[in-house]
C-alpha cells in the first residue's frame, strides 16, 4: 500500500468515526504575558498578515506549492515596497493559512454561480485568526503543568482554562486569536455524542416546545415561559467615542483610545453571549424544539434595529443550528403566518403589531399573541418532524398536556394551555 492509499483510509476512517462524534470548541487564554511575550506574539500576527496580503496581491503566479517554503516576502510601505523576512511563521501555519485563501475562492466562486455581485479578496489590516490544524506539530499542550506552545515560538506559555477539556475528548485543530482583552487559543475537541446524549437527557422533560422569537419578548415558549434581555453600549463606550473623535487620527493617543473602545466592544459582546449560553443551555432540556426562521436581518433594518442590536437575538438561531445535531430541532419556514393563525381553530384574521392579545373571530379565542405563535410554530414543526420520523411525532405528541385539547396526525390542532 502506497502512502497515498494509506492517507486516503486515514481519512476516510477518521469521516466515520465524526459521525459519531460532535464538535466543541474550548477558550484558553494565555496568562502571564510579558512585554517581550507580547511582542513576539504580535509579531506573529503581523509575519501572518505580510504573508497573507502578498499571496493576495498576485493570487495566479504565487498561490502554489513553493509559497509555503517562502521565508521572505515583499509588503508595500509608505516608501514604496520593502522586504520582509518570516522569522516565526512554520510552514505548516504558512499551508493552513494557504488553505484558508483556497477556500475564501472557492466560497466566491459558489457565490458568483449562484448569481451574487462578488469582488476580489481584500487585504488584510490585521490578522485576528492564525490556524493551528495539527495538534502536536503546530502546536503542543502540556496538561500537567497547564501550558501550550505555537510553533514557531520557544517558550511555553501559561494558559487558563485546560481543565474544561474532557480527558476522553480528541483533540483537532486550534486557533490562535488575538483579542483587545489578550491572546487566546481555541482549540476545536470532538466528544462521543452517546455521552453528551446522555448527559443532556438526564436532565430532559417529555414535553416539546416551540418558540417565538420577538422584539418585546425576545423568547416567548409554549409553556408559557419567557425571556427578556438587553444589553445596550455602556456609557464608557459612548464617553471613549467622544473622546476619539477629538483625537488626531493615527496618531499614539488615537491608536490607544481605539484599543480601549474596541476592549469595551469585547466587553458587551461577551455579556450577550453569555446570555445566549444560559438561553440555549435551558432549552436543552426539551426532547423537541421547534423554531420559525424569522427575518432578523430584515427586523434591523427596519423599525427595530437598536433593539436587535442590543440584544443579540440573532445568535439564539444560529446556535440551536448546532443543537440541531444533538437533539431534534425542526425550523419552520418564515412565510407561514404563525400570528394571523388562530392556533385551537386555524381560522386567519388580520393582527395588527399594536396588538398585543390573539382575539380569534371565529371560535373566541383570547391568547397572548406571542403564545398563539408560539402553539401554532410547534404545531408546524411536529407537522415537519412526522415526515422524517412519526413514531418520534407520535410519542412527543402523547407527551403535550392533557388541556391541549385533541391532536389528530392530519390536522395536528391542539389549544393553548
Amino acid at each position: 500500500m502506497t502512502k497515498a492509499d494509506k492517507i486516503k483510509q486515514s481519512l476516510k476512517l477518521t469521516k466515520e468515526k465524526r459521525k459519531l462524534q460532535t464538535p466543541k470548541v474550548f477558550q484558553l487564554k494565555l496568562q502571564n504575558l510579558s512585554k517581550s511575550d507580547i511582542k513576539t506574539l504580535e509579531r506573529l500576527f503581523l509575519e501572518a498578515k505580510w504573508f497573507y496580503n502578498y499571496l493576495i496581491a498576485d493570487i495566479d503566479s504565487r498561490l502554489n506549492k513553493l509559497s509555503e517554503k517562502l521565508k521572505v516576502v515583499e509588503i508595500k510601505t509608505l516608501n514604496g515596497f520593502e522586504k520582509r523576512e518570516l522569522k516565526l511563521l512554520g510552514s505548516q501555519v504558512k499551508q493552513d493559512i494557504i488553505e484558508r485563501i483556497k477556500n475564501s475562492l472557492k466560497t466566491l466562486k459558489k457565490l458568483k454561480g449562484q448569481g451574487h455581485k462578488v469582488g476580489k479578496l481584500q487585504f488584510k489590516s490585521d490578522f485576528k485568526s492564525i490556524p493551528l490544524k495539527q495538534f502536536g506539530i503546530t502546536y503542543k499542550i502540556d496538561f500537567k503543568r497547564n501550558r501550550v506552545k505555537v510553533q514557531g515560538i520557544k517558550k511555553w506559555f501559561r494558559v487558563l482554562g485546560l481543565h474544561q477539556i474532557p480527558k476522553n475528548s480528541e483533540i483537532a485543530n486550534a486557533f490562535l486569536v488575538k483579542k483587545p482583552s489578550g491572546f487566546y487559543l481555541y482549540v476545536v475537541c470532538y466528544l462521543w455524542k452517546e455521552e453528551v446524549l446522555r448527559e443532556i437527557k438526564q436532565k430532559q422533560t417529555s414535553i416539546p416546545v416551540g418558540i417565538d422569537l420577538g422584539i418585546k419578548y425576545q423568547l416567548t415558549l409554549t409553556t408559557g415561559e419567557r425571556f427578556k434581555w438587553y444589553i445596550p453600549e455602556t456609557k464608557r463606550l459612548k464617553r471613549l467615542q467622544k473622546i476619539l473623535a477629538r483625537k488626531r487620527k493615527g496618531s499614539k493617543n488615537y491608536q490607544k483610545v481605539k484599543k480601549l473602545i474596541q476592549k469595551e466592544w469585547e466587553y458587551i459582546k461577551n455579556k450577550r453571549k453569555d446570555i445566549q449560553n444560559k438561553v440555549i443551555s435551558y432549552l436543552k432540556k426539551f426532547p423537541f424544539i421547534a423554531v420559525q426562521r424569522d427575518d432578523i436581518k430584515g427586523w434591523h433594518k427596519g423599525l427595530f434595529g437598536k433593539e436587535i442590536q442590543n440584544t443579540g437575538i440573532g445568535g439564539i438561531t444560529a446556535r440551536l443550528k448546532y443543537l440541531a445535531t444533538l437533539i431534534p430541532v425542526e425550523f419552520v419556514p418564515k412565510y407561514e403566518a404563525t400570528t394571523k393563525t388562530c392556533c385551537r381553530c386555524g381560522f386567519k384574521q388580520k393582527v395588527e403589531l399594536n396588538e398585543r392579545t390573539y382575539r380569534c373571530s371565529k371560535c373566541g379565542l383570547e391568547i397572548d399573541r406571542d403564545l398563539n405563535g408560539a402553539w401554532n410554530i410547534l404545531k408546524i414543526g411536529l407537522k415537519q418532524l412526522a415526515k422524517k420520523n412519526k413514531a418520534l411525532a407520535d410519542r412527543l405528541k402523547s407527551a403535550l398536556p392533557v388541556d391541549c385539547g385533541k391532536v389528530t396526525p392530519v390536522e395536528w390542532g391542539y389549544s393553548p394551555r
